[in-house]
């Protein structure tokens, strides 16, 4: 990575070099090592680098944001060396012609792209995260892509490829119409589920965005914490957060946010809570579900599935797709499987699950010789159920997580500012970025509507009304277009389902 001397000082151009670092020092079997050659006594603009302190060179700063992450090593370097990938951020570089095939990363605002030549920094300059998080991402898959697919499969590196998250829309230049700073926005009222990959992503952006104040839960439930899969792709955290509590853990790094930050390490759907707005960052179907039963005025939601980033506002109610919507529930372990396993445990298990469910042994006992429909029998299924090991995660590369988290983040600022999500569209509601191939026209966002086979959002239901009511109440002004019913213009087109971690 190479930090143009021109712009170095720049915070876009910081935000840019500092997620390129960041996730390349996390692709393990991909990259062997991080070379970072940046100008010396380059002061860090600001909240850049969660990872480093700020009364340090960028240089120093970059170099120490990657160590701490503990996977892929990260050094200081006064110039790439022969057989490097060099990818140079932020612009043009007075030794560029020494370094053949080198790629130019750059961000601006809410746009961000990559090319074979020099992109120009936008005017005014701009210190929002969101373009240049998405250059980071767009940097980082073509290394990945270089790296796993033969050169006639992935051409990507030759030619440019610009993503605007103000349009959500393919273009190699920033959007006119885009603020290059945003206004005071108070989050107050907005909660984040799930603190994994997506969640931190976004938690970062927000870390990062100037203009930004009011208190957002974060909530999540994973009982093992930070773990060393999660150092792959997740970008706040490091070796040092292994095993601590994800939200608590973000929340910690990110203490010097201008947002205060509830962290909780629940499910937000027992917390009996209902937001403003609700952020959906967790990883299953059945989770999705239960967010969606409580049915907040706006639901915003980010996922991956292998190389595709997607992101949604749910609704309007009964028109627009909802988070239940062509995402089936996972199948939940049999009642007899249940038992059986406690059964197989003998007395440790017993015990444990009189002492989770608050009952006696002996209550346990009876009802594995004979299990009921009984309300203990409820409690006892149900405190297994919540016991029970999470599907295994999918396949997830960290600049897929990266690309979603920063369009979730980019929406929810929209979402507060009264944006739509496409100008272009009207009516959009969802959008999909896929890094297979960048530039392809599917890249876009579209119309998706509700799922007619979803149970959680029929337009008639009385659950459903009552999310219309909440949704048109919501102090949140959007314009989405949706008003006609689904026969007057909306597509239901079926995603694959989406997948977050």
């Amino acid at each position: 990575m190479v930090a143009a001397p021109g712009t170095a000082h720049l915070a876009a151009a910081q935000h840019t070099a500092w997620m390129l670092v960041n996730l390349l020092a996390r692709a393990v079997g991909i990259v062997t090592i991080v070379r970072v050659t940046c100008p010396p006594l380059v002061p860090v603009a600001g909240r850049v680098i969660p990872l480093a302190s700020r009364d340090i060179p960028l240089c120093d700063a970059l170099v120490a944001g990657g160590q701490a992450i503990g996977a892929v090593p990260v050094e200081a370097a006064d110039h790439p060396q022969a057989g490097d990938t060099v990818i140079i951020t932020g612009g043009p570089h007075p030794d560029a012609a020494q370094w053949p095939g080198a790629r130019y990363a750059a961000g601006h605002g809410w746009w961000g792209g990559i090319s074979n030549q020099p992109l120009l920094a936008g005017d005014p300059a701009s210190n929002l995260p969101f373009g240049p998080y998405v250059a980071a991402a767009l940097a980082a898959a073509e290394v990945y892509l270089r790296a796993r697919l033969p050169a006639s499969v992935y051409g990507a590196s030759a030619q440019a490829v610009g993503w605007d998250c103000w349009t959500q829309a393919l273009t190699l230049s920033p959007a006119s119409c885009a603020p290059a700073t945003i206004p005071d926005v108070d989050m107050s009222g907005i909660a984040l589920a799930g603190a994994g990959a997506v969640g931190t992503v976004w938690i970062h952006a927000i870390w990062a965005t100037p203009g930004v104040c009011g208190s957002v839960l974060i909530a999540d439930a994973d009982k093992a914490g930070v773990t060393n899969s999660n150092l792959n792709r997740c970008p706040l955290f490091g070796a040092a957060s292994l095993g601590k509590p994800k939200a608590a853990e973000a929340a910690r790094i990110c203490h010097d946010a201008t947002v205060m930050w509830d962290p909780r390490k629940a499910r937000f759907e027992d917390l009996g809570t209902t937001p403003g707005i609700l952020v959906s960052a967790v990883d299953t179907n059945r989770a999705r579900e239960a967010l969606q039963d409580r049915y907040p005025p706006r639901i915003l939601s980010a996922s991956t599935r292998d190389l595709r980033a997607e992101t949604l506002r749910a609704g309007p109610p009964g028109q627009g797709a909802c988070l239940r919507c062509y995402n089936p529930p996972e199948p939940l372990p049999a009642d007899d499987d249940l038992r059986a396993q406690v059964r197989a445990g003998g007395a440790p298990a017993i015990r444990a699950l009189a002492e989770q469910a608050d009952v006696s042994e002996a209550t346990v006992r009876r009802w594995l010789d004979q299990p009921g429909c009984d309300e203990v029998g409820d409690r006892l299924l149900a405190t297994l159920r919540s016991d029970a090991p999470e599907p295994p995660p999918r396949f997830a590369a960290g600049f897929t997580s990266v690309m979603a988290g920063t369009m979730l983040a980019a929406e929810t600022i929209k979402l507060l500012l009264g944006q739509p999500l496409s100008p272009h569209i009207p009516g959009a509601n969802n959008v999909t970025f896929q890094f297979l191939k960048p530039a392809a026209a599917t890249n876009t966002a579209r119309i998706l509507a509700r799922d007619p086979a979803c149970p959680a959002c029929p337009p008639t239901g009385a659950a459903t009304l009552r999310w219309q009511h909440r949704y048109e109440q919501a102090r949140f002004p959007v314009h989405t277009g949706l008003t006609a019913p689904p026969s007057a213009g909306l597509t239901s087109s079926e995603p694959a389902s989406r997948t977050s971690y």
